[in-house]
């Protein structure tokens, strides 16, 4: 699987089922990048096929593998695995903000603008690759047509104490990258 950091990209895998019925349940190895739907317990038909999708939300860049199990929640056994290998990629980066380090014991308030480029009111989630350093004052923005809104950026002190680069992304509501923009601390 592949994507862009910041972004969300979904891929469809295939389960068998086996010769009697199961309750199953997915795992992900690591959750909060690789998400699995469903994310509860269904029921797994013998001789059937269910669509399971994985969700996978890279955080950082490079390859990786992660482990799917299907377990069945009765007998708690492993009914299907698989190796998920993963590559993530930087987005472009539309702009960057140079921010000075300072030393301060409350959190500091930014603002960078954002301008929707289409003809349509749209609906955008604000992300960043770093959440425990810098918060959003909201988390979605709903801009009209070619108008101009800011983000307001709340950053924790520690964010501030040293030299950083966290990237911002603002995503639509399928989770795909619109624009990043990059705040350089220090």
């Amino acid at each position: 699987m592949s994507a862009v950091v910041g972004s969300q990209s979904r891929f469809p895998v295939i389960l068998r089922g086996t010769d009697s019925v199961r309750c199953v349940t997915c795992f992900s190895s690591h959750p909060t990048v690789l998400q699995v739907d469903p994310d509860r317990e269904f029921m797994l038909l013998p001789s059937t096929i269910q669509e399971v999708k994985l969700l996978y939300e890279p955080t950082d860049t490079g390859s990786k593998n992660y482990m799917v199990n299907v377990v069945d929640t009765k007998n708690r056994v492993v009914v299907e695995r698989w190796m998920v290998h993963t590559n993530a990629n930087l987005p472009v980066v539309s702009k960057t903000y140079e921010i000075p380090t300072a030393t301060t014991v409350s959190p500091t308030h930014k603002n960078i603008s954002f301008t929707n480029p289409y003809s349509t009111s749209k609906t955008f989630r604000l992300k960043c690759n770093k959440p425990e350093l810098v918060k959003f004052k909201e988390d979605e923005l709903v801009v009209a047509s070619k108008e101009s809104m800011n983000i307001g950026l709340i950053m924790s002190p520690l964010a501030l104490s040293h030299s950083n680069y966290i990237l911002v992304f603002v995503n639509d509501v399928q989770q795909k990258c619109e624009e990043c923009f990059a705040l350089r601390i220090g």
